[in-house]
């Protein structure tokens, strides 16, 4: 599939077109056509063979005004995950096309009027019918016509031309997959009746259906082929400077430069029917025990798929988060690389041509890549790499020729660098992982061919975003003839950034989960940074404090901060048991969920015993 430029567009009885001489309108029917132009008004007589055609001037005329330029462009309580708004994305930094498109979706029909009008008057006369008639449908043509925005995309730049004719091609993967969804809520599974009763699934999910198409917004007439995913109450549409939002009638709009994309492969239990290309990699059951097997207590207890869908996230500037899921990763990937692709334009923006003169947008400035900002992932869970055995002498000095011992606590600490590598010969999936020292890093290893499916995806999201991800790991071996390896600290996919942490950070082990209290007095707090997933990383401060409310008021507490903003405190008998950590402020990970009792944030801490009082 292609994206073309039309030289005429229709709008209702009007054919708009376009030439080097600028823009014109004409309506008629075959052998009389009546028109304006950038040289008068006209009108053509005949066809075939023989035609007449005259053109009539005004001596006085009143130029059309000049347009700003466009801008480049069940018990669980679900949460709404689709952002702002676009009415408040609009009001937040609207762009005159995104003004005029609203226009013309806020004019209001008339023609049902003038039909009823008709109607009630046909029953007293049915004569009024020959009036009638023509009138609704005059009136219907210019109802179309005030409700119509006119646009043609006139591009010139080579680079911008493939860009998004590479756009274009990836809504070939879209559309061919079977099923496509927009996720609108969702809510993190945190009991384990919860868990027991939803198939053992870590988060549920509410969706709506998705239309994939060409044909643009209804109230926009353009020249090109509009990429489109599309659900009965919201749309996004994709131009070649921008992307245009509608949720019922009204637009916002999102530039490319400011926006950002993560996809990767996600887990589903699916209660439906399973679509033909999705990949089936697991089962469960509807109801599980503690174990994951089945629950005997119910009967009709049916067996689910868990099969493999493409996830892709979207989030900009003024609120907007879309999430978008495919029945096939290639469709998310596709579309993910090609919107990458989008975000890189250094050429001038696409010139689009209106009824009314547009004048040229300025260029922007080129600016030149910038090193990748070294960015810390989460530490949470733990991945094997491959292939040490081929870098001994990296290892040997990551390790500094020191042999690791047996116990976890003896495993050697390091930096590890993940870095994904697309053009890699022999795996286009690949994931190199280096060992970051104080010369340099060196490579160490490979990522299994399995992880490295899971996790390029989003470390190449991160590295358009101009980041590289480093986690901690640890060196096993060496010494007495063995062999050194590595392992990683590091989170699955879906839970690798840390939200509020843009670069390297020493933080406390991930290895226990600890409760924070008194959050309800800070949910505003809690509320900016929860991303709307079920759960959202950050990196939290600890600092000593004392406890603010309860029998142990006054008694030592550790206080819990996001940015030196408090939102909660350790209980008493927890900020006893970790006491001895908080020396100076040390950070930890923690994540925000949301549910019934609004939001709440438990930190991940070191395994530690009771201090003795």
């Amino acid at each position: 599939m292609s994206f073309y430029l039309r030289t005429r567009v229709n709008v209702g009885p009007l054919r708009v077109s376009m030439s080097r001489a600028g823009l014109g309108a004409s309506a008629g029917v075959p052998g009389f056509r009546v028109g304006a132009g950038p040289r008068g008004a006209y009108v053509t007589l005949g066809g075939g063979l023989v035609s007449y055609r005259t053109t009539t001037r005004t001596t006085t005329r009143t130029p059309a005004p000049s347009a700003p330029p466009l801008l480049p462009a069940s018990e669980v309580v679900l949460a709404d995950i689709t952002g702002a708004t676009t009415l408040e994305m609009a009001a937040a930094d609207s762009s005159e096309f995104v003004s005029q498109l609203n226009a013309a979706a806020r004019s209001m029909r008339w023609w049902p009027w003038v039909l009823v009008l008709a109607l009630a008057l046909a029953a007293a006369s049915p004569w009024t019918l020959l009036a009638g008639a023509p009138l609704t449908a005059w009136v219907f043509l210019h109802d179309r016509i005030r409700r119509t925005v006119v646009g043609f995309y006139d591009v010139q730049d080579a680079g911008d031309a493939r860009r998004f004719q590479g756009l274009v091609d990836a809504f070939g993967p879209v559309r061919e997959a079977r099923r496509a969804w927009h996720v609108v809520a969702s809510a993190a599974l945190s009991t384990t009746r919860q868990h027991k009763l939803n198939a053992g699934a870590s988060a549920l999910v509410k969706r709506h259906s998705l239309d994939r198409g060409i044909g643009g917004p209804p109230h926009l007439s353009a020249n090109i082929a509009v990429p489109s995913l599309a659900t009965s109450h919201r749309a996004a549409y994709f131009l070649p400077d921008r992307i245009l939002l509608r949720e019922g009638k009204q637009y916002a709009d999102v530039e490319y430069r400011e926006l950002r994309i993560e996809a990767d492969v996600q887990r589903f239990i699916e209660d439906g029917s399973v679509p033909s290309d999705s990949r089936v990699v697991d089962e469960t059951w509807q109801y599980v025990n503690v174990k994951g097997g089945p629950d005997r207590r119910y009967k009709n207890n049916r067996r689910l798929p868990v099969v493999e869908y493409g996830s892709l996230r979207l989030s900009g500037p003024n609120g907007y988060r879309a999430t978008f899921a495919f029945s096939t990763p290639r469709a998310s990937w596709a579309l993910a690389d090609a919107l990458r692709a989008m975000t890189r334009t250094d050429a001038p923006p696409v010139a689009v041509a209106k009824p009314a003169a547009v004048p040229a947008a300025p260029a922007r400035t080129q600016v030149p890549a910038a090193p990748l900002t070294r960015r810390r992932l989460s530490a949470d869970g733990r991945v094997a790499i491959v292939g040490e055995a081929h870098y001994q002498p990296a290892l040997q000095r990551a390790a500094r020729g020191i042999a690791a011992g047996e116990g976890f606590d003896q495993h050697l600490p390091a930096v590890a660098l993940l870095v994904p590598e697309p053009q890699n010969p022999h795996d286009l999936h690949a994931v190199r992982v280096d060992a970051v020292n104080p010369a340099g890093t060196e490579t160490v290893g490979y990522l299994s061919r399995a992880d490295a499916r899971r996790y390029q995806p989003v470390l190449r999201a991160l590295a358009q975003s101009g980041y590289a991800g480093t986690c901690p790991a640890r060196i096993t071996g060496g010494g007495n003839g063995r062999h050194y390896g590595m392992y990683l600290h590091l989170a699955g996919p879906d839970a690798l950034e840390i939200a509020n942490l843009a670069a390297e950070a020493d933080l406390l082990e991930p290895e226990r989960t600890v409760t924070v209290t008194k959050e309800e007095n800070h949910q505003e707090t809690l509320r900016r940074y929860h991303s709307g997933a079920p759960r959202t990383i950050v990196a939290a401060d600890l600092a000593p404090s004392t406890v603010s409310s309860g029998k142990h008021k006054g008694s030592y507490a550790i206080e819990v901060r996001l940015d030196g903003q408090r939102v909660g405190e350790l209980t008493a008998a927890m900020s006893a048991r970790y006491r001895h950590l908080v020396t100076g402020v040390p950070r930890c990970e923690a994540f925000i969920t949301h549910g019934e009792r609004g939001f709440q944030i438990d930190l991940r801490l070191p395994k530690a015993d009771r201090v003795p009082r």
